[in-house]
């Protein structure tokens, strides 16, 4: 189904947005928020993991690898569980099913290249012995130690906790807030620019955080 494209105010972040809305994608984004203050973007080496107490198993960051495509660097436990992988060094597309590749390899390309922050509503089928869940995934970019833009602070929470068999998901719904000329927040700049897509939109689940210790943690 082809991405319908709607501008809309930066308080309409996540269109979506209602009272399931998940409590740890939020509290990861109001880090970002927290680091990065009047600067364009923060540093990777501003992340302090303790500061994510209680989400650092919702928690990733990933290395860009190539045009629209990122590698795994840390990822937290409730990713790792719901995957059955051990992602380290993996790129972010195998958690995805195939129709959602493509729109994930372009919102990369916008989270680098822009840069933006990007918001996406996420499913995973059903299946046997198992119910259709949903969440939500977050992808704010970062810079390097050389001051690229080649870094992520993602999260990622669904409805429910996981387990049993592996599972893939699907982008049903996506925004960006494009950071280019935005000063942040409280700035008196532009407000950043919203692009609302919705590929497939279902109703939102609030998702929970699964656990809280980091599976992943030896970020080079």
């Amino acid at each position: 189904m082809p991405i319908h494209n709607e501008f809309e105010d930066a308080k309409n972040i996540r269109p979506w947005k209602d009272d399931r809305e998940s409590k740890a994608v939020q509290k990861i984004e109001q880090y970002w928020e927290r680091l990065r203050g009047s600067r364009l973007l923060p540093s990777r080496s501003e992340v302090d993991p303790r500061e994510l107490e209680g989400v650092l198993g919702n928690a990733f960051i990933l290395e860009r690898i190539a045009p629209g495509l990122a590698r795994f660097r840390i990822a937290g436990s409730h990713i790792v569980e719901f995957t059955g992988l051990e992602l380290r060094q993996m790129p972010a597309s195998v958690l995805f099913g195939i129709h959602s590749r493509q729109v994930l390899a372009e919102a990369m390309e916008a989270v680098f290249d822009e840069p933006a922050a990007v918001f996406m509503q996420l499913t995973s089928g059903g299946g046997f012995a198992q119910k259709a869940l949903q969440g939500e995934m977050v992808l704010l970019p970062l810079r390097s130690d050389t001051g690229e833009v080649s870094r992520v602070l993602g999260g990622i929470a669904m409805q429910a906790a996981v387990g049993g068999k592996p599972r893939r998901l699907e982008i049903t719904r996506q925004s960006r807030k494009t950071l280019t000329g935005f000063a942040g927040p409280g700035q008196g700049g532009p407000k950043p620019r919203v692009i609302s897509r919705s590929p497939n939109p279902v109703p939102s689940e609030r998702p929970t955080s699964a656990h809280l210790r980091l599976v992943v943690s030896n970020d080079e």
